[in-house]
C-alpha cells in the first residue's frame, strides 16, 4: 500500500489495512500477523532490499524454513475454504479482463509451489501507484508468500494487474526470462471481505 495522494484516501486505506489484519487474526487464530512487515529486516547485514508487505500472515520464516508448518496450516478446513474462495475470485478476475491466454492456477497447483516462502500469506494493497510499482508489489507478494495476494483498490488497478500477469505469462510462452506468479491471486477488496465473512461471520 503505497502512500496515496489525499488525506481521505490515505486514512481510508490505512483503516482497511488494520481491519484486514484484525479479520485475518480471527481466521488464523495466531498473533504472527503484521501490517507493514519488513520481510528482510534480519538480513540487513547483507545490505539487501527489504520489501514491506502491507499485511503478512506468519509464522515468519526469518531464521529457518517453515514449509512444513505452512503445510499443516493448509489442513485447516476454514483456511482451505478461505483460500479456495480466493482462488475462485482470481479466476473470475482473470477471465473478466482476459481472453483465455492466461490459465488461472488451480488451488492444488499453488499448495506447494513456494515451499520456502518467507510467510504464509503476503498481501499488497495497491491504489495510486504506477504500473512499475504494481509489478514490484506483485513480485514481492508472490516471492515472499506461500500464497501471494494483491488487492487492487480500483477497477483500473484490477485491469492493470491482469495485464501484468498476462505480460509475465507471455514472456514464459515466448521462452524469455520471466517471474512465475502462479501463486499470485488478484482479489478485490469486496471479494476479500466476502471470503472472510464466510469463515469468520
Amino acid at each position: 500500500m503505497k502512500v496515496p495522494r489525499g488525506r481521505f484516501r490515505n486514512d481510508e486505506l490505512r483503516s482497511y489495512q488494520i481491519q484486514l489484519k484484525d479479520n485475518l487474526k480471527q481466521l488464523f487464530n495466531i498473533d504472527a500477523i503484521q501490517e507493514e512487515w519488513s520481510s528482510m529486516r534480519d538480513e540487513y547485514n547483507l545490505s539487501i532490499y527489504s520489501p514491506r508487505l502491507d499485511v503478512a500472515v506468519g509464522p515468519f520464516a526469518t531464521h529457518e524454513r517453515l514449509g512444513h508448518i505452512y503445510d499443516d496450516m493448509l489442513l485447516n478446513p476454514e483456511i482451505e475454504g478461505f483460500l479456495r474462495r480466493l482462488v475462485e475470485y482470481n479466476h473470475i478476475n482473470l477471465e473478466r479482463y482476459g481472453d483465455g491466454f492466461v490459465l488461472p492456477s488451480q488451488y492444488e497447483d499453488i499448495l506447494y509451489m513456494n515451499h520456502n516462502a518467507r510467510c504464509f500469506l503476503a498481501v499488497e494493497i495497491e491504489h495510486l501507484v504506477s504500473r512499475k510499482h504494481l509489478m514490484g508489489g506483485a513480485i514481492n507478494a508472490s516471492a515472499l508468500g506461500r500464497f501471494g495476494i494483491v488487492i487492487p483498490w480500483s477497477d483500473e488497478k484490477l485491469r492493470a494487474f491482469v495485464k501484468l500477469v498476462r505480460y509475465l505469462q507471455y514472456l514464459r510462452y515466448a521462452e524469455k526470462n520471466t517471474f512465475n506468479t502462479s501463486n499470485l491471486l488478484i482479489v478485490t477488496k469486496e471479494q476479500m471481505d466476502t471470503a472472510l465473512l464466510e469463515v469468520i461471520g
